[in-house]
C-alpha cells in the first residue's frame, strides 16, 4: 500500500470515528454501529500490508488526527 492510500485510509478512519461518536451521542445505535464497522474497514485497509503496521496501530490507539 503506497503512503497516499494509508494516509487516505487513516484519514477516512478519522472521520468515521468522529461520526460514530455523534451518532452514540444522539441514541442513534444502529448507525454508531454501521460507523463502527466501517472505521475497523478503514483500519485494516491501513494496516493490511504497511510495514510500520505495529506503529500504526499504536497511532489509531491513541485517538490522534482529527476530522
Amino acid at each position: 500500500m503506497t503512503d497516499e492510500r494509508r494516509d487516505v485510509a487513516l484519514a477516512i478512519k478519522s472521520c468515521l470515528d468522529s461520526l460514530m461518536s455523534d451518532a452514540a451521542r444522539c441514541d442513534l445505535d444502529d448507525l454508531a454501529r454501521f460507523l463502527s464497522l466501517a472505521s475497523l474497514a478503514a483500519e485494516e485497509a491501513a494496516v493490511a500490508h504497511d510495514p510500520k503496521a505495529t506503529r500504526l496501530k499504536v497511532l489509531m490507539a491513541s485517538g490522534a488526527g482529527h476530522c
